[in-house]
């Protein structure tokens, strides 16, 4: 299952928007306010019937296309759909599905759990994992109440207002994967435990240990073992997307499709750089795929870092607004693995100046002192630059140079 596109009018701040996926990694990207979330919500709309976290319009419309096994599928609202009362407070006038076309069968919201064998997955910016004791092995839903859930709960995942289990995905798995019933979840486990290490950044050697008497699960990290609530934030946020997804696909398939090398399905995840160290960002996109290869997914991100590490047609620019009546969007052609941060930040992301104010002030003086050829004010304006300065900058270089040339002058 992928999501092919994503049609958008008169929802939020939106006007017409159209926007196509690829089946790999598309990154969304564009600057605050330009509704990066907000597309990532109007998919959730799509799927179920949820009146809290948006505002709609008269003549609001939207829905997502889809495909799997070969067959497409439309699900969300076609336009005449509703009567707004307030906002977040909308009467259903009339459940009216979207606009079909040949090949592509249309549905209204709450008709995905009946047709997709692996509802999309939603995971929101706050991905913290906070303590919490565990008592003992929890029963898990079977896969059809699963998909509701995941459906029902597509939003507040979205917005953090629920809370994931990974503490206790864990001890359940610690204490069944040895069954003989369980094969695919220790293939899974197995899996889990030999990917971490790779997904880690530098020499972190992230590990899991064991899980003790106390239920409390180990993890090593820089060669000391710490819990699982004592991982950093950046630890702790990768944890999170990665059992997250382990959790969805062992809960959503049927026995015998439950392995996560093999499924296919789509992950959205709201701000995947949040709280990684920058040279992270740079590698987590590859070990993501690693450790998933069919996945689809749709990431929402500031992060030049992570911009840098996109491959072709991976990479969907936003505006910062909207004047026009209509926008079609598609991932770039292009990759910015040969650009700088600094290149990506100020060609594709609109960021007007990445110098320090004061640095610029100082730069501007001593060029100016150069013009009026006073030597003396040059040394003085040069001394505070070269303050605040890295050694190696270029603007140093020359002016040291231009320093020494009238320096010469002078003495001839």
């Amino acid at each position: 299952m992928t999501i092919e596109a994503l049609h958008i009018k008169n929802v939020r701040h939106f006007p017409e928007i159209n926007i196509s996926f690829n089946s790999g990694f598309n990154f969304i990207t564009g600057p605050n306010g330009c509704g990066k979330t907000s597309l990532l919500a109007t998919i959730a709309h799509c799927l179920a019937w949820n009146p809290a976290y948006s505002r709609f319009k008269e003549g609001s419309e939207y829905w997502v296309d889809i495909k799997q096994s070969g067959k497409q599928f439309r699900f969300g609202m076609g336009p005449g759909w509703f009567l707004s009362s307030s906002y977040r407070n909308n009467e259903i006038k009339s459940w009216n599905a979207p606009t079909s076309e040949s090949g592509r069968e249309s549905f209204i919201p709450n008709a995905v759990d009946k047709i997709l064998s692996l509802p999309p997955l939603f995971i929101g910016a706050q991905r913290k994992i906070n303590y919490k004791q565990i008592q003992g092995l929890s029963r898990e839903q079977d896969a059809e109440h699963s998909k509701q859930l995941y459906i029902l709960d597509s939003l507040s995942q979205i917005y953090s207002e629920s809370e994931r289990e990974v503490k206790q995905w864990l001890i359940n798995r610690y204490f069944i994967i040895e069954k003989e019933w369980a094969w695919e979840e220790k293939k899974n486990w197995k899996h889990l435990e030999q990917s971490l290490s790779k997904i880690g950044p530098f020499n972190s050697n992230f590990n899991y240990v064991r899980i003790g008497r106390d239920l409390e699960p180990v993890f090593s990290l820089y060669g000391k073992e710490c819990y699982l609530e004592e991982l950093s934030s950046g630890f702790q946020a990768i944890l999170f997307i990665i059992i997250a997804i382990f959790e969805w696909v062992e809960s959503c398939l049927p026995e015998g499709e439950r392995d996560v090398q093999k499924a296919s399905g789509t992950v959205l995840i709201d701000e995947l750089d949040n709280h990684l160290h920058p040279e992270w960002q740079f590698t987590v996109r590859d070990g993501i795929e690693k450790l998933f290869p069919n996945i689809q997914f749709i990431i929402t991100t500031h992060s030049p870092h992570l911009l840098s590490s996109a491959k072709e047609n991976e990479i969907i620019m936003l505006p910062g607004s909207y004047p026009e009546e209509r926008y079609d969007f598609s991932p770039s052609e292009d990759a910015y693995s040969g650009w700088s941060t600094d290149m990506i930040l100020k060609e594709l992301m609109g960021v007007r100046s990445l110098d320090n104010k004061r640095y610029e002030k100082l730069v501007h003086t001593c060029f100016d002192n150069i013009v009026k050829n006073d030597l003396n004010a040059l040394k003085e304006s040069f001394a505070k630059l070269e303050a605040i300065c890295h050694p190696g900058d270029s603007v140093l270089v020359v002016l040291k140079a231009r320093i020494a040339g009238m320096e010469a002058k002078k003495d001839d």
